[in-house]
């Protein structure tokens, strides 16, 4: 029996909250398997926890800084956090002493993180993709039926990068894609123009703000619009083709084996590339059939237990058995 594990995860307008969302689901697992695990996030401002309000109130704590987690009291950690608080995150994990098990951890740890889960190493590493449940009985109770959306438009984060604004223009504004079912799904974090538009549908694109059936409208999309994070990975297991917009370095190398597999193409804000890259997946239904096949081989809805398994494993042999 394991003594008990604390999971950090964190989130923002800056790392998105896909880190949050994805570990709820491993802290499921992990309890399911006996694994004892103090659920902890990290959400810097307070402003943004109000908007996130929905997701972090689901965990055990939740703190502004590291420096808040005063007394912990765990024999060891996971840790599921956006690259950029990696190297941050190191002083504060040698000064308590403990070892770790890192998703997606690209520092250097010095000794601390003991055993790693990344997902940025081709179509290998993806076998610890996390996708929760509610996408994966999304998956198994969708309809043979043809889709009820052309489109289904999820960026996730706070969309820094202004794409879903660019890409309601693009189908606003074209007149020969105004006869689309598109859905354009606005998450907590997002600030900006699209806010100061109707939720109400304009021409072909009805905006959804925080859907809370967001697993079955992604489910029966025909085509979906992402960037590269966790929703690509939960539109990959579902089989929806995606038209992928990066917002990031990392995410544009992250987002290369989706490509390489052929489940994804890679989006363009030029109006008339972007008409012809959607369209060509509309009108041809070999091919999405083909990209569909391809995405539910790349991710197969399992990497939480893989994961857990892991967790268990490393925590329970050698050096670092726990009585």
């Amino acid at each position: 029996m394991l003594d008990r594990l604390l999971l950090l995860s964190a989130g923002s307008k800056k790392w998105g909250t896909g880190h949050l969302r994805r570990s709820l689901e491993l802290a499921n697992v992990l309890r399911r398997k006996g694994i004892p695990v103090t659920a902890t996030a990290l959400v810097p401002d307070i402003h943004e926890s109000q908007k996130l309000s929905s997701v972090i109130s689901s965990y055990d704590i939740c703190v502004q800084s590291l420096d808040e987690i005063k007394s912990l009291d765990a024999s060891g950690l996971i840790l599921d956090v956006h690259t950029d608080l990696q190297a941050e995150l190191l002083p504060w994990l040698q000064q308590l002493n403990k070892h770790a098990v890192a998703l997606d951890w690209y520092h250097d740890t010095g000794g601390v993180v003991i055993e790693k889960a990344n997902l940025r190493g081709g179509a290998e590493a993806l076998q610890y993709a996390i996708i929760r449940k509610e996408f994966q009985d999304a998956c198994h109770n969708r309809s043979d039926a043809l889709p009820g959306y052309d489109a289904v438009v999820v960026l996730g984060g706070g969309d820094s990068h202004n794409h879903l604004y660019d890409i309601f223009c693009l189908f606003t504004s074209d007149s020969q894609l105004k006869d689309k079912n598109i859905v354009l799904v606005i998450g907590q974090m997002v600030e900006g123009a699209l806010l100061n538009l109707d939720a109400g549908p304009h021409g072909s694109v009805l905006l959804l703000q925080q859907p809370d059936n967001i697993a079955d409208i992604m489910a029966n999309a025909r085509v979906a619009i992402t960037n590269g994070g966790t929703t690509l990975m939960e539109f990959t297991m579902l089989g929806i083709p995606s038209i992928i917009f990066p917002q990031s370095e990392q995410e544009r190398a992250f987002v290369s084996t989706f490509l390489e597999k052929g489940c994804g193409v890679l989006g363009s804000f030029e109006p008339g590339e972007f008409r012809r890259q959607i369209t060509e997946l509309w009108n041809d239904e070999c091919m999405r059939d083909s990209m569909s096949q391809k995405a539910r081989e790349l991710i197969d809805g399992q990497g939480a237990d893989r994961i857990a398994n892991l967790v268990y494993n490393t925590f329970t042999k050698g050096e670092y058995i726990k009585k």
